[in-house]
């Protein structure tokens, strides 16, 4: 079993060390910032592995690399979404080599088979930063914003029917183009919300949902207190509470963030988490398992470096975790997690040296 240091699990702020070095590339913006920032120094910190209020299980979980033929190569800032409707998993973009790539795959659990996607119509242009996510009602996966090479991205994409197609309008209302922004999939309203991210233009803090019935974008209005502007961050949406939990990130006045916010859509209210939670970061993967009530946390950068760590927010206990875990995949940031049948995939990212191509599952 891996150990984790105290230092990992406080939630304070720390200077960027040496294991942020990929995260230089992107800068995330100019530093000057009216907004809020995180209570500092932390109010409440994770509770170390092993205590009772932890709730550990006796035995560990195992993480396991899955060995596939026809694998992609190595790369970071994808995406990796579960298809529940064809039983897949979809990779799709990043970086490969240090350049944006618009490549689809296919990994098929049940066979342990890649599969490139040669995908009919027009692709959306190569991009790293974006979000991704399953639209089970249209049986279809949807990617929107992100970067690439030449520029940033306000557009929102499906694949469907081995074909991709544009969704939004080009000269309706749109959020600023960005990357690296919390995001999340309202199913029962079928909307995407986006919080954050960043452009050469600075960081943001607005917020903004995607219709997937009539393809719109419009602003969610706030008022108050608001998470600081960020990117490299992750977003859950919490159904029974209507609202769009943010974990950490990055701003430039501190490279890592370890705050947990709740924004209640229908009031346009923010508001703190004040709870025991993993300690500050940001580049982790993240997926939620509607079926246990569970949103996962993988990895990251951290004021240590790259972490292996498992983390899990249980949403009925409203509670973070760490999960104990054997055979753990290199610690590594940029890479993405998925949840599949009740299983979390991992895939690609980057250790700190060299972007990696392994994928892992844990179950």
């Amino acid at each position: 079993m891996r150990a984790i240091s105290r230092r990992r699990f406080l939630g304070g702020t720390a200077a960027l060390a040496a294991g942020g070095a990929g995260i230089a590339l992107v800068g995330c913006g100019d530093g000057s910032d009216a907004r809020r920032s995180p209570t500092s120094p932390a109010p409440v910190t994770a509770t170390p592995a092993g205590s009772a209020a932890t709730a550990t299980p006796a035995r560990a979980l195992r993480w396991t690399r899955v060995e596939a033929a026809g694998a992609p190569s190595p790369r970071r800032d994808h995406s990796l979404t579960f298809h529940a409707g064809e039983g897949v998993l979809y990779a799709f973009g990043g970086r490969a080599g240090g350049v944006s790539t618009n490549e689809l795959w296919t990994f098929d659990p049940r066979g342990s088979r890649w599969t490139k996607v040669d995908a009919a119509g027009e692709a959306p242009a190569p991009r790293f930063g974006h979000n991704a996510f399953y639209d089970g009602q249209a049986r279809r996966v949807v990617v929107a914003l992100g970067q690439g090479d030449s520029g940033f991205f306000d557009d929102v994409w499906a694949f469907e029917g081995g074909r991709w197609r544009r969704l939004d309008d080009p000269s309706a209302d749109h959020p600023e183009i960005r990357y690296g922004a919390a995001s999340a999939h309202d199913a029962s309203a079928r909307r995407l919300i986006v919080s954050h991210g960043f452009t050469d233009k600075g960081r943001f803090d607005d917020t903004w949902a995607f219709s997937l019935a009539d393809n719109r974008w419009s602003q969610v209005k706030t008022s108050g207190d608001r998470p600081i502007k960020r990117c490299l961050t992750r977003g859950l949406w919490l159904e029974a509470q209507q609202a769009l939990a943010i974990f950490g990130g990055q701003t430039d006045s501190n490279p890592f963030l370890g705050d947990f916010w709740l924004l209640e859509t229908a009031r346009g209210r923010w508001a703190e988490q004040q709870v025991a939670r993993p300690g500050a970061r940001n580049l982790y993967g993240a997926d939620f398992d509607a079926s246990a009530g569970r949103w996962y946390v993988v990895s990251g950068n951290t004021p240590d470096g790259p972490v292996a760590e498992t983390w899990v927010y249980d949403i009925r206990a409203q509670s973070w975790q760490p999960l104990m875990t054997e055979g753990e995949p290199t610690p590594r940031y940029s890479a993405d997690a998925a949840v599949a049948d009740g299983r979390v995939f991992l895939f690609a990212g980057h250790d700190g040296s060299a972007e990696v191509g392994d994928l892992w599952v844990l179950g």
